[in-house]
């Protein structure tokens, strides 16, 4: 099954920017467009992440196509959860199949520089739960994945040390990837000694809010075949949502158990006759280090699920950074990355077969995303 397919990507290092946001699109857009061998004519249709409140510029995808020149067959935006990104791929898959639309760019930017992090925390995470009754608590994300934490350990499922240790692996994995925030390397000891945030989360298992920005360049299979070594395709899409949000309501189930993640990889496996053993690469989205063991075993791996497949080549959220709207983008170039043979040193062996996992924690939702070298 071809959900679409890419060929061409471009993100930004993550850091701290200065420069408005519709410009730090337009160098992703240019770049990405170059990268898969697009001309402006060629480019019929943008879709973009909805910006934040706090972003200057609104209605971001007809400001960018105006300064860019483009003449357009589809103009979209996607009001952005962890999901903006994977409901843009289909809809560019779609339109491009459907309207017979050559390429179409899917942009976002975020500065999170902008806003304090006491009024990103008000006007932003303290909504994300149940905004009357458990946000004004400060339930934030933070804090439910603090307590599905607590419990895997007291289930004997998890040691304050192995949460250390995940930050130490995606730590040493962002060494070698120029795009990260972090690039220095930290010890368990070191991580255990740094500022409790959220019992047992620590300092150096949260992600940091950061600025970014990428696009994708989805094409028709036609470009497609002009340059098939570097197009990656969408094969699959799993979604599922087991009726739970935030707070685990329904007796029996855990605070760490995610059972969306579980039927949104049934559901890609099923489309694809793929398994466990056929995934090379696997980037979830992992803001928190324990969400890492919680989300990776609910989509089916065992506890060592380190050992047996490559997770966050890229250092994931927690040491890449985290630039909300942009954050996917990040995720899928270092797959488009790993697909080509194109990551470097931090390229998995003879990786075929990525995924991508936006798992929202107990918000319980999921989507899986499987991608494949593109064959003729």
């Amino acid at each position: 099954m071809n959900h679409g397919m890419i060929a061409g990507s471009a993100v930004l290092p993550i850091g701290t920017y200065v420069q408005p946001e519709e410009d730090m699109i337009m160098r992703c857009v240019v770049a990405a467009a170059r990268d898969a061998g697009v001309s402006r004519e060629e480019l019929r249709g943008v879709i973009a992440m909805t910006p934040r409140p706090h972003s200057l510029q609104n209605y971001q995808p007809a400001h960018v196509a105006t300064r860019l020149g483009l003449k357009l067959d589809l103009l979209a935006e996607f009001e952005v959860s962890s999901f903006g990104i994977n409901n843009a791929l289909r809809l560019a898959a779609n339109a491009i199949l459907e309207r017979d639309i050559p390429a179409i760019a899917i942009f976002a930017a975020n500065r999170e520089s902008l806003v304090p992090t006491s009024d990103f925390f008000e006007h932003r995470t303290s909504r994300t739960s149940d905004a009357n009754f458990v946000g004004p608590y400060g339930m934030a994300p933070i804090v439910w994945n603090a307590l599905g934490a607590r419990e895997m350990m007291a289930a004997g499922e998890a040691t304050e040390r192995e949460f250390a240790e995940v930050s130490v692996r995606l730590r040493r994995n962002a060494i070698d990837n120029p795009l990260a925030y972090f690039r220095k390397p930290v010890t368990a000891d070191e991580v255990l000694a740094s500022r409790m945030v959220a019992e047992p989360l620590r300092l150096l298992m949260v992600c940091p809010r950061t600025d970014g920005a990428g696009a994708l360049i989805l094409v028709r299979d036609d470009i497609a075949r002009r340059a098939a070594g570097r197009v990656v395709v969408h094969s699959a899409q799993g979604w599922g949502h087991d009726g739970d949000n935030v707070i685990a309501e329904r007796a029996g189930r855990s605070m760490f158990s995610l059972p969306a993640s579980t039927l949104a990889v049934e559901q890609a496996f099923r489309q694809t006759g793929l398994s466990h053993a056929d995934i090379d690469v696997v980037e979830p989205w992992v803001p928190f280090s324990p969400m890492e063991p919680m989300v990776m075993r609910g989509i089916g791996f065992a506890r060592n699920y380190w050992e047996v497949t490559t997770v966050s080549p890229s250092g994931g959220l927690v040491a890449r950074g985290h630039p909300t709207l942009a954050t996917g983008f990040y995720s899928l170039h270092e797959i488009v990355q790993q697909l080509r043979g194109e990551a470097g040193t931090r390229q998995s062996p003879k990786a075929r077969t990525a995924m991508t996992v936006s798992e929202t924690g107990n918000f319980n939702a999921c989507v899986v995303d499987i991608f494949q070298r593109y064959q003729r």
